[in-house]
Formats: C-alpha cells, sequence, structure tokens
C-alpha cells in the first residue's frame, strides 16, 4: 500500500522556542526583592565597609586608578560606507564589501550637546559626570550593583507619542532603594506599565490607557525606587543596572559577603588597640604584696611616687617584714601584649586575603615593608593594573556604549584611557617602523596618503596605456643577427677585433725593448712536423741571441 504524503497545513509554519530557564532567585512577579539570606541588609554592608579601613583604602585606590586619566571621546571609525554602513577602521578609498566611493567620516555635530553637557555639572546637586562615575564604582565595589539613572525630558506630538528625548540631568541611583521590576521569567518590561505624565501608579494591562491623561499611551516599567514610603518607576532607557564580580539575571553578589568574616575581625583589632591605649583600658596586671601593715606599704608607695615625679629612673628598694621572715610578692596577669597575641601577622594576614579579593597590592596601601622577587614593586603594579583594566573593561563594554546611545551618538565611543601612560619612546619606535612601512610600499610602486590623524592609506595607481605609433612606410630592415646570443652593443667590439687580426704590423720591432706582435710558428722545430713544434709561444717574452 502506497503512504499518502502529507498534505501541507498552515500550522506546520508556526515556530517552535525553546522554553526559557527560570530562574530560583525570582521570587515573584513585579518588585524583585534581593536575597537577604545571609541576614545582611544593604546597609549594614554600606555601615561595615565605610568603618573598616582596609576596605577603603582597597576601594578608593581602585577607584583613583581607574579614573585617574578622566575620559576621552574617540573615532569609532574612519570611515563609513554610506551605502552599505561598512565601518572601515582603516582609510580606505573605495568601500571593500559594496566597491561604493561614497565614504564619510565620524560627524564632529555629534558631539555639541553631549561634551558640553558633561564639561559642566551633570544635575543640579553640581556634580561633575567623574564625580557620578566615581560614586557609581563605590557601589559596584561595595554591593556589586551600580544604577546609572538619566533624566530626560520628553517631546509627544498630539497623539501622546514620544518623537525624541534630551537628556537633561545623570544621576547615581542607590542600590538600597533600586529594584528591578521583572515577571516571574526575570525579564523586564512585561507586567507592569505606567504613563509618561503620571508615574504615581502601574497597572498590568499593556493594551490599557492612562486614567488621568485620558487615553495616554503607557509604556513598560523596567526599574523602580522605593524610598521614604513612595514608588519612582523608571522606562526603558532611563536607568542602567549593571554588576561587576557577579553578574547575573538579577542582582549581583556583594564583595562583602565573602569577606564578612575577615573584616569584621580587622575592626575588632582595631577597637581592641583603641580601648587599649584608652583610659577606659583594662589595666595590664596586679602588683600583690602579702604584708600585715597596709599603713605602712601605703606610705611607702606613696614616698615612691614623690620621687618618681622627680626623678623617673629612682629606682625604689622596699624591704618586707613578716612573721617567720617569709613573705611573697604575686603579679597576677590581665591581658597578654601584642607581640604575644601575634598582633601584626594576623593582621597582615587578613589585610592580604582583603586585598587580594580586589586586586591592591601592598604598595597601593603604603606598604614598603616586602620587597624582591615576586613582591617586588614592579609585579605588584602590574597586578593592579591587570584589576583596573578589568574594572576598565566594564565602563567601556558596558555603561558607555548605554551612554552613547541615549545621547543619539553612533559616529564615535566614550573610553577610559589606560591608567598607565604609554612610553614616549615606544610611541615614536612604532611610528619610525610605520614609516618605514610606509616607504618600502611606496618602492614598489604604490601610492601613499597620510590623513590627519597621520595614518598611511595605500593605493595602486592604474596602468597607463602605452602610446600609438603609426605604421613606417616602406620597407622594413631585418636585424640579421635576429635569434642569436649575439647583442647589438657588442657588434662594434666584435669587428674592430677581427680588422686588428687581419692587418699586419708595417713596422715590426727588432729590439728586445720592443717586443714583436707576431705571434708566428716557433722556428726553433724547422724540419720537423708542425705537430713537433710547440705552438702556444709569445715572442714577446724571446730574446735574440748572437
Amino acid at each position: 500500500m502506497v503512504e499518502e504524503k502529507r498534505r501541507f497545513s498552515i500550522s506546520n509554519l508556526f515556530r517552535q522556542t525553546t522554553p526559557k530557564p527560570a530562574d530560583r532567585k525570582v521570587f515573584n512577579p513585579g518588585i524583585q526583592e534581593k536575597d537577604n539570606s545571609y541576614m545582611l541588609t544593604a546597609p549594614v554592608i554600606y555601615h561595615i565597609a565605610h568603618q573598616s579601613i582596609i576596605v577603603r583604602t582597597c576601594v578608593t585606590q581602585l577607584k583613583n586608578e581607574i579614573f585617574r586619566r578622566g575620559y576621552t571621546w574617540e573615532e569609532k571609525f574612519v570611515l563609513k560606507c554610506d551605502d552599505c554602513s561598512k565601518e572601515h577602521k582603516t582609510p580606505a578609498s573605495q568601500c571593500v564589501e559594496c566597491g561604493s566611493t561614497n565614504l564619510s567620516k565620524p560627524d564632529p555635530n555629534q558631539l555639541k550637546y553631549a561634551s558640553s553637557f558633561m564639561e559642566g555639572y551633570v544635575n543640579k546637586s553640581e556634580q561633575l559626570f567623574i564625580d557620578v562615575l566615581k560614586e557609581l564604582e563605590d557601589d559596584l565595589n561595595i554591593m556589586d550593583d551600580a544604577y546609572l539613572v538619566m533624566v530626560k525630558e520628553y517631546f509627544l506630538d498630539n497623539d501622546s507619542e514620544v518623537m525624541m528625548h534630551r537628556i537633561k540631568e545623570i544621576y547615581r541611583g542607590d542600590p538600597v532603594g533600586m529594584h528591578i521590576y521583572a515577571d516571574e521569567m526575570g525579564e523586564r518590561g512585561n507586567k507592569g506599565f505606567t504613563c509618561l505624565r503620571h508615574r504615581d501608579f502601574v497597572v498590568e494591562d499593556p493594551i490599557g490607557t492612562c486614567e488621568q491623561c485620558g487615553g495616554s499611551e503607557l509604556y513598560p516599567v523596567h526599574y523602580v525606587n522605593r524610598v521614604n514610603g513612595e514608588e519612582q518607576y523608571f522606562l526603558e532607557g532611563e536607568v542602567l543596572h549593571f554588576s561587576k564580580y557577579t553578574p547575573s539575571r538579577l542582582y549581583g553578589l556583594s564583595p562583602m559577603i565573602t569577606l564578612w568574616n575577615s573584616v569584621t575581625t580587622l575592626i575588632a583589632m582595631d577597637n581592641y588597640i583603641n580601648s587599649s591605649y584608652t583610659k577606659a583600658r583594662m589595666p595590664r596586671g596586679l602588683l600583690a604584696v602579702q604584708t600585715r601593715n597596709i599603713e605602712s606599704m601605703k606610705s611607702f608607695w606613696k614616698g615612691v611616687k614623690e620621687k618618681m615625679e622627680q626623678d623617673p629612673h629612682f629606682i625604689p628598694v622596699m624591704g618586707i617584714e613578716s612573721e617567720g621572715g617569709k613573705g611573697s610578692i604575686e603579679w597576677i596577669k590581665f591581658m597578654d601584649s601584642l607581640k604575644e597575641m601575634d598582633y601584626v601577622s594576623v593582621k597582615d594576614d587578613l589585610r592580604d586575603r582583603v586585598s587580594g579579593f580586589y586586586g591592591v597590592s601592598k604598595i597601593f596601601m603604603a606598604d614598603n615593608s616586602s620587597s624582591g622577587g615576586l613582591n617586588n614593586e614592579g609585579m605588584q603594579i602590574l597586578v593592579t593594573n591587570r584589576a583596573v583594566e578589568m574594572a576598565q573593561t566594564i565602563w567601556n563594554n558596558y555603561v558607555f556604549p548605554f551612554v552613547t546611545k541615549e545621547f543619539g551618538i553612533s559616529d564615535w565611543v566614550l573610553k577610559l584611557p589606560p591608567s598607565e601612560e604609554e612610553d614616549e619612546i615606544a610611541v615614536l619606535r612604532k611610528r619610525e617602523i610605520e614609516v618605514n612601512i610606509a616607504a618600502s610600499i611606496k618602492n614598489l610602486g604604490f601610492e601613499i596618503d597620510m590623513d590627519d590623524e597621520g595614518r598611511f592609506s595605500y593605493t595602486k595607481p592604474e596602468p597607463k596605456p602605452e602610446p600609438e605609433t603609426k605604421e613606417q612606410e616602406g620597407d622594413v630592415e631585418l636585424d640579421p643577427y635576429a635569434g642569436t646570443d649575439i647583442d647589438a652593443s657588442q657588434l662594434g667590439q666584435m669587428q674592430e677585433e677581427m680588422m686588428n687580426q687581419g692587418k699586419k704590423q708595417d713596422n715590426p720591432a727588432t729590439t728586445r725593448n720592443k717586443p714583436s706582435m707576431d705571434s708566428g710558428p716557433d722556428k726553433r722545430f724547422s724540419g720537423l712536423p708542425e705537430a713537433a713544434g710547440n705552438q702556444n709561444v709569445d715572442k714577446r717574452t724571446e730574446r735574440r741571441v748572437g
């Protein structure tokens, strides 16, 4: 029995997708609360981090190195094709994709508003842009959650649709009150919707409209700030949340939770030293003297104190009288010394654990006690530079692209330059190598051009067409030596040698001072066969005898 072909059905065209993995940290749809399984709230974590001198030193030094050279604007590309939007990183005369010559450079007009906005205060709290970035870096190192809030001014049409926006201010969002607004899968913008004009309410129906505006469109909510008993809702593009050490679908994990025991131990050690050197400290010990005459003991120590005030080097001598000639003095110890408790080595070990997590070397903490080998200054600076480079990667790859996108900048990128400046000698040597390569390529027949930034571009010139010549009238003279190995430049020399060989000398030399040039057969073997004589004789070397 022949099987029938399966008939076509529109249901066969439906796309099937893989189920999205659920996250166990998503407790309920809507406002996502942070995981407090460690019984440590955000205010407590901030308090401990600000109280610890080791944590503050690591965070401050790392922050200073990251933003030591500020920020710069760089070209995203050298040339861009207007037809296929191909971005070229090197100078070119035509597009490598489509071959079009409609190439354009980055538009400097895109930076007018953004550069002028960031040069001054970015909010009404009179904060610079770099100050806001440093606040966010502190949030990353303490809570591993940072929120960049951009206050926008929207321009709506008659139908309450957003036509354009302009960034008016930039703030740092407090991780204590900022929360993610997501659904059961942890996706933002699917559960809550609010109005641009009235953000004091939120609905779950995406098709609904604002009741206060009379029909304004609703926009999805991505973040919410809960502070002072109120809730502020933020839309997409207004808030950027990012983590550094433990990025996840929702929130990061605070490094202070990992370092909690070490940090709190260091704080307790500092408090112990503080109490030991204040007036409320416990006495080191007690000197107990067994005697039957207490009054005599008191008067003796009173006299000793008066003499000690006059002479600090006075050594008192005391005799104790007792029945039977026996007595004792006992020293009762209350607390150990710092050396006996091994205080310094324990504190160094805990400090190394905290600084090792953040990647800050001892040399950045004003500790020059150890040097040489793996502890030399160059190696310590290299370790810290790697931690700084990792932190700058977060800003260059995640934060700044979001900022440039919201400003409408597509031809330029915002970057943090490396903390260590480049060697000027190495830069000059690199430039020398580039110039030598350009000269070598020019010798191969290419045309070299240099733009305003000093970048070289190479083009191959088109071959020039050979000029057309008129055909000469008459017979064409043939070369008799064509097809032979005789060169025309040697023809004259060959003719001169042939003429010299056929020409005889008119006045042959008759003296030894003028040897003859004739090289005839040897006459000393006359009468013998010709083969018996030596024919390879130059008569210019012979002498006449007799």
